[in-house]
């Protein structure tokens, strides 16, 4: 039985943007190209995904744009899972029911930190390592790509004061090795502040820690296939033009190009 983790670097799903002379302007949708291989992979074609959006604090708009994109675009049958609001989330009987009946786990965006307590908090944390394990398509997009590596940045806490001193890894799920850096193509080249972590100070932070990771672009994907043998293969996905993932290494970085995939 393959596993299967699609990391996404980030971008829009198509939401309205409205400026302050009340226009709306429908964004891009970055990560088309990537979900339709997401949704090709589970083999049916009304799937079940369960999104968590706990990283953003079960913004209820975000996954109204979530569902509407999904369920329009793919004919996708999506299920909210709402952690924080202790009122609004289910039993943990109920939790289990949901995530373990899922085709696909999809996890937003918003702050790591915040999603992975509450994921430790609710017991989903072991619960994403059970569904994994058993075959569901695990899969997110930003602050939800970190959660499946080892490491992600400390760079939206309160331990990070914006000096390099204090930007550091910080534990995730640990599924997929190394340290996950997403909308990497939107970061600065060098420099680094409370607003602005550049990519110079991540590769910087990974060779004093002796860790790599992957920078991943806006519109790009890794996709991590593990074996029954627990071999691990890499693929890009690249759905947005000109995107890319590159491998960090202390000091430099290499654009990742096996592998690639777009259909």
């Amino acid at each position: 039985m393959k596993k299967t983790i699609i990391a996404v670097g980030g971008g829009s799903y198509g939401q309205l943007k409205t400026y302050p002379d009340g226009r709306q302007v429908q964004k891009t949708k970055d990560s088309i190209e990537i979900d339709k291989k997401m949704i090709k992979l589970t083999g049916k074609d009304h799937p079940k995904i369960v999104f968590i959006g706990a990283a953003h604090g079960d913004d209820e708009s975000r996954f109204l744009v979530i569902k509407k994109y999904f369920s329009d675009d793919f004919g996708c049958e999506v299920k909210n899972l709402n952690l924080v609001d202790d009122s609004k989330r289910p039993s943990a009987d109920e939790i289990k029911k949901i995530v373990l009946g899922a085709d696909i786990i999809y996890v937003g965006g918003g702050n790591v930190t915040f999603l992975m307590n509450i994921l430790k908090k609710t017991g989903v944390d072991n619960l994403l390592i059970q569904a994994y394990n058993q075959g569901i398509i695990m899969a997110g997009n930003s602050a939800g790509g970190c959660v499946w590596f080892e490491y992600y940045g400390n760079d939206e806490d309160d331990d990070f004061d914006g000096t390099f001193d204090t930007f550091k890894p910080k534990k995730a799920l640990g599924l997929v090795h190394g340290y996950f850096e997403p909308h990497w193509n939107e970061k600065p080249e060098e420099g680094i502040d409370k607003d602005a972590v550049s990519r110079n100070a991540v590769q910087r932070m990974l060779a004093r820690e002796s860790k790599f990771g992957y920078g991943v672009d806006e519109g790009a994907a890794i996709m991590v296939q593990t074996d029954d043998n627990n071999n691990q293969t890499m693929t890009e996905i690249i759905s947005k033009p000109g995107a890319k993932i590159y491998k960090l290494l202390p000091q430099n970085q290499q654009h990742i190009n096996i592998g690639k995939s777009r259909e």
